[in-house]
């Protein structure tokens, strides 16, 4: 079990093992081996390689940087919206009115107006499964859809994928960019590394009297490993953001409570249970993609600004929000069928 200290000695820890890995791959790969053997006989590919292994390694440790010290975003934090005052009705919610298709942040009307609340309802929100909204206990919030608590960092997350020891809190909305380029740039780092590093091993060992310096070694050992595994894990994550998935969400196997509410009353509501395999946030893989990588493609591969959004609401799938609302209605006419007329 974790304790606080423990917690704290780990958030220390790991982020210098992971500084003293690359730097010091990085200061083997340069100087004793690069330098060392290659620039006498090679001149120009010495200097690509040293140049090109110095910017992803550069750019590895700026995206682990962005991710270290980048908020994930709590829920406790969150601005609801405020489309009624009913303690029953939704604090967050969704209306394909409600956000802008292309930065998915709130439209810029006013949701408070009540000449603007016909045009949202019906909204959908994800629910216990009563209909009362999710509500953490721990953190005393109301929790925004794709919100989990998180044990480890005692706080909800929006958007949670997972807590990792790695950057000593967890991987959620805001700061989920970061993440994969870290993960993705420290994969092409280490197998670069790797890759140019076993010819210029051979032909230092070709020479005349040469001598095998084990920190060459520990260099391949190193760059095979964290490169494989890392490569897997980079592409993990990208086959779930071109679905618009986390972690979480795609090895769940309970079901979503969607609650479809017709009126702001907090009391005219309706339960549809979706499937888990539904991927409600399922937007198509480009829009998928733009949600986490940004709107600009020139800053997709830059550790500079995160996705869109605010991480409270999220737009659903156009087919299974139609779908949803389609069977909440023939739910509420089987409930309350209407009266045939005598004549």
């Amino acid at each position: 079990m974790s304790t606080p200290i423990g917690n704290a000695v780990v958030g220390v820890v790991l982020p210098v093992v992971v500084f003293g890995i690359v730097i010091y791959s990085w200061y083997i790969y340069i100087f004793r081996l690069c330098y060392a053997h290659l620039l006498d006989t090679n001149k120009a590919e010495a200097v690509a390689f040293m140049v090109i292994g110095t910017f992803f390694m550069v750019i590895t440790l700026i995206s682990y940087l962005r991710v270290l010290f980048s908020y994930p975003g709590k829920a406790i934090h969150a601005t609801p919206l405020s489309l009624s005052t009913p303690s029953t009705f939704p604090r967050f919610y969704y209306s394909p009115r409600l956000l802008d298709p292309k930065t998915m942040c709130r439209q810029k009307h006013d949701v408070e107006e009540a000449t603007e609340t016909t045009s949202l309802l019906p909204v959908v929100s994800i629910s216990k499964n009563d209909g009362l909204p999710r509500y953490c206990d721990t953190c005393q919030c109301f929790k925004p859809d794709r919100t989990h608590h998180c044990k480890e960092c005692n706080a909800c997350i929006l958007k949670m994928d997972h807590h990792c020891p790695w950057i000593s809190g967890c991987v959620g909305h805001k700061n989920y960019k970061f993440f994969f380029l870290f993960v993705l740039y420290c994969a092409i780092y280490a197998l670069w590394v790797f890759c140019t590093s076993i010819p210029t091993v051979v032909e230092a060992m070709n020479e005349p009297d040469a001598t095998l310096d084990p920190q060459w070694i520990v260099l391949l050992v190193l760059s095979f490993v964290f490169g494989m595994t890392l490569w897997g894990f980079a592409a993990v994550h990208g086959y779930y953001i071109i679905n618009n998935q986390t972690t979480i969400e795609h090895i769940s196997q309970r079901p979503n409570e969607v609650r479809i509410d017709f009126d702001i009353s907090g009391h005219n509501f309706e339960i549809v249970t979706t499937h888990h395999d539904d991927n409600l946030w399922d937007l198509g893989h480009s829009r998928n993609w733009r949600s986490v990588m940004g709107s600009n493609p020139f800053g997709w591969f830059l550790p500079i600004y995160g996705g869109l959004g605010d991480g409270c609401v999220f737009p659903y799938n156009d087919s299974l929000y139609e779908n949803i609302i389609e069977r909440a209605k023939r739910q509420r006419m089987m409930l309350n069928p209407p009266t045939s007329q005598a004549f």
